[in-house]
This record gives structure tokens, sequence and C-alpha cells, in this order.
């Protein structure tokens, strides 16, 4: 556990930041892909595993499965696409790279069963060589990692923000800070984080805190902080996923299924599918083009069958897919799970 301790100058400089954007997301990947069994990811993984690149080594070296990891999110900030984080890595001062690769060095939050590689040492080199291999190996894990889904996992993670944003807005911190259970609790004036680490005290000191959605930070949120400046504000990266519908609507929607459309009907089977990006009764209603009274009606058979679930949120309610829903929409009742 990690007991984040905020002054009243850190509750004011609490923010919601951009999502990491697809270089800091696929480093992301590299740790849960290294995991040992972690259901919310088993189809994801059973798929990306048997084509991982020859290079993917380069990376595991750098980002293991536990601990801590070599950051390169944060030298990369701001990047959204691959090719924008690449071109943000080659840019990357070396005196961060340099002391990113001394901080896991000597830190003991490192694995004890792996060391950091001898090469790591020359990431900050001018020459660039052993940056390009690592900026390689992470563009030839992100093709496999996402495919072609990246675009609507960007779009999802974007929704994602802004409504922990809204939250914020409408309802402060304390209430943003009530959103993230059971990954984090507050306990003013302490944000107690679950983590795999031994309790560790961080006291914020006026810095503030920013708060980043991001699809593969599970099941613990990560803690990133600048190596080079000192009063830049610690970076908490939340999972923006629950349960494997949520990953079925991060992970974008599949071709249609005729053997579903056989069995629920088209327009049910189009309110499934719809339902998988997560929507209201008034927003289904608007995507079938029907009346909010029968968008209603679709959902409530749904929900009756198992296959939706349903709350209301303020005037609005909200449907998201069961774990059978989502399986069910994959054709892969087997699994259980919805895959790319």
């Amino acid at each position: 556990m990690k007991r984040l301790h905020f002054t009243p100058d850190d509750l004011l400089r609490v923010r919601i930041g951009a999502p990491l954007g697809a270089l800091g997301e696929t480093l992301l990947a590299t740790r849960t892909l290294q995991r040992g069994r972690t259901p919310l990811f088993d189809g994801w993984r059973s798929e990306v595993v048997t084509a991982v690149p020859e290079n993917f080594g380069v990376l595991a070296d750098l980002v293991p499965a536990d601990g801590c990891f070599l950051d390169l999110i944060t030298p990369t900030r701001g990047a959204r696409t691959m090719s924008e984080g690449i071109t943000a890595l080659h840019l990357a001062s070396r005196e961060e790279l340099r002391r990113e690769v001394a901080c896991v060095a000597t830190s003991e939050w490192w694995p004890r069963t792996t060391q950091l590689p001898g090469w790591a040492a020359h990431l900050p080199d001018r020459d660039n060589r052993t940056l390009g291999e690592v900026a390689t190996a992470i563009q030839s894990f992100h093709s496999v990692a996402f495919a072609d889904r990246w675009t609507h996992v960007q779009s999802y993670l974007d929704v994602a923000a802004d409504r922990m944003a809204r939250t914020m807005a409408t309802d402060g911190v304390e209430g943003l800070f009530a959103t993230l259970a059971p990954y984090a609790r507050w306990r003013a004036p302490v944000l107690e984080v679950a983590t795999r680490a031994n309790c560790q005290e961080r006291h914020l000191g006026g810095r503030g805190l920013v708060l980043v959605p991001a699809l593969f930070v599970w099941p613990e949120p990560v803690m990133l902080h600048s190596a080079v400046d000192e009063t830049a504000p610690m970076t908490l990266i939340v999972p923006a996923i629950r349960d494997i519908a949520d990953f079925a609507a991060a992970w974008g929607p599949r071709a249609p299924n005729d053997a579903l459309n056989s069995l629920l009907g088209r327009t049910r089977a189009a309110a499934l599918q719809a339902i998988a990006e997560g929507c209201s009764t008034t927003e289904l209603a608007r995507q079938l083009g029907v009346t909010p009274a029968t968008a209603s009606e679709h959902a409530s058979i749904l929900r009756e069958a198992g296959l939706i679930e349903s709350h209301r949120q303020r005037n609005a309610m909200r449907h998201q897919l069961t774990t059978l829903g989502a399986a069910l929409l994959d054709g892969d009742l087997d699994k259980g799970l919805r895959i790319a």
C-alpha cells in the first residue's frame, strides 16, 4: 500500500491528466502479458502470446511483470500516437533518462529475481543506438498487442478521462476519490492506494496529483514522478476498466454476428452491440432509431436474460454488458471472454 499525504495545497492541485498514449499503454501491456493468470486479460493474452515479436525480451528486461519498471512514460508525456511517442523518446532529456536508469538500478522495489540489464546504462547515449532498439521493440509489440484496435482504445480512454473530470467538477475531489474504490480509499488527509509493495508513506508536499486512466494498469494503480523536476506533481495511473464488460467496450466492436442476429433478432442483437460501448437508454434509442420506450423494453429483455446489467446514474439509466453478454457477443461461450 502507498499512503499519499495531502496538504490543502495538494487538494487544490488535483487534476485529471490526458491518457498515456500509445507508447505508455504498450509499456503497461508488456507487464500484463508477463503476469500470471489475470482473468480480465486472459483472452487478450491467449491471442497475443502466439504472436509475440522476437525483440519482446528487450521490453521485458526493462518492464518486468511486478515491482518497479524503467519509466519511459514520464519522459514522453503528452505523446498520443505511437509515432509521436517514439519521436518524444528520441528527444527525451538524456539527463532524465540517466536518472531513470539510476533510480531503478538502485531501487529496492525492482524484482529480486531479475536484474536491470547492463545495456540499459547506454540508453542515455548520444548515438541513440540502444534507445533505437528499445523504440523498435515498443513499436513491434504495439502492433501485436493492439492490432487495429488502438484508435478505439484511445477514444475509450479519452471518454474515461472526461468522465473523471466531470465527476470532480460536480462532486469535488472527495467525490472523485470515491470512484477509485477498491483501488484506492480516501481517509482525509491520506489517499491509500492498493499496491503489492509494503506500506510506503508519500508526502506530496504541495506538488499535487495528476490522475490518469489506463487500460493495462490492473489490478493496482501505478505511481510515477519526474526524476528531474521535484516540483512536478505526482502521477497516479488508475484502472479505466473494472470487468470483462468494460474491456469489451474498450476493445471496440467486432464484425456483425449472423448467428447472434438469428438468436436475438437483428434489433436486439444491435442493442447488445450498442450496449457493449456503454450507453444510456436515450443513447440506445438514438443508435437503434427507436423510441426510448422501445429501447427500454429491449434493455429489459436483455437484462432479464442476464446479458446486461443496468444502474441509474443521476437521471439516466446506464447499461453495460455482463460477462455472459460479452461472451455471447463474441460467439465464444466456452471462454466466457470477449477478445480481439
